[in-house]
């Protein structure tokens, strides 16, 4: 009536490997294929991660570059409609 539990997984899951997707030729039919198994030229030496890298290192230099640039398309603004504003210069 009881019979021992199998081992191992069910479908397969302990041997999948995304580096066996890139190779397959029906890699197109995995979710995901195109981010965990990378092929061709376009994506050699590029980071297709670059959405989920943790961006809180370099925060302060990003805002610092937002304002320096934002402060010479207000100066920018001003000589081109003759304004002078004095927190400018």
């Amino acid at each position: 009536m009881f019979e021992p539990i199998r081992g191992g997984t069910r479908g397969g899951q302990a041997e999948f490997k995304w580096s066996d997707v890139s190779a397959d030729k029906d890699r197109e039919n995995y979710l995901g294929h195109s981010i965990n198994a990378p092929t061709g030229r376009w994506q050699k030496n590029k980071d297709i991660h670059w959405y989920s890298r943790d961006m809180g290192q370099d925060e302060e230099a990003r805002l610092e570059e937002i304002r320096k640039i934002k402060e010479a398309e207000a100066e920018a603004l001003a000589a081109a409609l003759y304004v002078f504003y004095p927190f400018l210069s």
